[in-house]
């Protein structure tokens, strides 16, 4: 009697398929293909050694995997997940876009707040181990809601968004004061692409923190297997609260083509940046903005050699940081001061 179920069962299953497909003719096989998720991934493993101390560590900066895909048409979805962020299992992207008409893009959930060039470059397209100091003041996610949209037959951008002004972790809390962020970019025939950005945030949210206003201009320049950036942040605390802060950030980085088994490129680095004495925006127990980000100013140098097959790439990184402080009363860490760094970065 069982088998005789089975059976029974097992010839309907197979005689449903067919009617199930020829049901469903809008979908062929080449459209139902773009629902099936993408996946991606990038890892970064360092060996550092303060040059200051003589002590040294190994790290593991990144182990980042990425999912998405198309759930209708109109509709995608990205997720990212850094398995180790000082420690710690991290989501870092989890939203929805929705594209109602050509060109324009609407997301809604966690994601990267649309502002500073530096820190919305993904690990796999840094140009050094370490990010620019102006991630100090643009480096921030949250959860929220934005809008992206390029002009038709006009290679011009513009994002914006508003955001919890809670940490990215925390989704429970609710905010008297939001922050809010918009940048546009324009990419030029000539390699040129200058970008503008403006982000107003209260960290922490009212009455923990003072709003805190940043204003952040960008150059960039392609030009064959050479590459420059410039950026500058200016940062207003309201009501005077803090010294205005600055940081700054310009690289150079030029590549040489070579037919080597482990590298088809070899290129080489140079980077100035600083930033001034700083507040994270956050009161201490007194109601004051204390400064929290010692001024610092740092030279880097460094080469790279890069394996590049279709959308797989391996880079082998050697850099050095050379760090100058003035006069401060702040205790500086080993991670903060004169350092060598050699590492090996995967991306797939």
């Amino acid at each position: 009697m069982k088998l005789r179920t089975l059976l029974t069962a097992s010839i309907l299953a197979l005689a449903a398929l067919p009617a199930l497909s020829q049901s469903d003719s809008t979908a062929t096989r080449s459209e139902t293909w773009k629902y099936i998720p993408k996946f991606g991934g990038t890892m970064r493993v360092f060996y550092r050694n303060s040059t200051t101390t003589g002590d040294s560590r190994f790290e593991l900066a990144d182990a980042r995997l990425t999912a998405g895909g198309y759930v209708m048409p109109w509709l995608d979805y990205f997720i990212q997940v850094n398995f180790n962020t000082l420690g710690s299992i991290k989501i870092l992207d989890a939203y929805a876009t929705v594209t109602p008409v050509k060109n324009l893009h609407l997301m809604a959930g966690q994601m990267r707040v649309p502002y500073c060039v530096e820190a919305t470059r993904a690990p796999s397209a840094y140009y050094f181990a370490d990010v620019a100091l102006t991630c100090t003041f643009g480096n921030l996610r949250s959860v929220g809601v934005k809008a992206g949209y390029t002009l038709p037959k006009l290679p011009l951008y513009f994002e914006g968004g508003v955001f919890n002004a809670s940490d990215m972790t925390n989704h429970n809390t609710w905010n008297s004061a939001l922050t809010y962020s918009i940048k546009a970019n324009y990419t030029a025939r000539c390699g040129l692409k200058p970008e503008i950005a403006f982000m107003s945030r209260v960290p922490g949210g009212a009455p923990a923190g003072v709003r805190v206003n940043q204003y952040d201009a960008s150059l960039s320049w392609t030009h064959g297997h050479f590459f420059t950036e410039a950026e500058y942040i200016y940062r207003l605390y309201a009501g005077s609260a803090h010294k205005p802060s600055q940081a700054w950030n310009f690289f150079v980085s030029y590549g040489i083509p070579v037919k080597w088994r482990m590298a088809n490129e070899v290129s080489f680095q140079a980077r100035f940046d600083g930033i001034t004495a700083a507040s994270s925006g956050t009161k201490n127990d007194a109601g004051e903005l204390p400064t929290t980000i010692a001024a610092r100013r740092r030279v880097t140098v460094g080469a790279t050699a890069t394996k590049r097959i279709g959308k797989l790439e391996t880079h082998f990184r050697i850099n050095y940081e050379q760090y100058f402080y003035g006069h401060t009363s702040m205790t500086i860490a080993p991670a903060d001061n004169n350092q060598l760094i050699a590492g090996i970065m995967l991306h797939f």
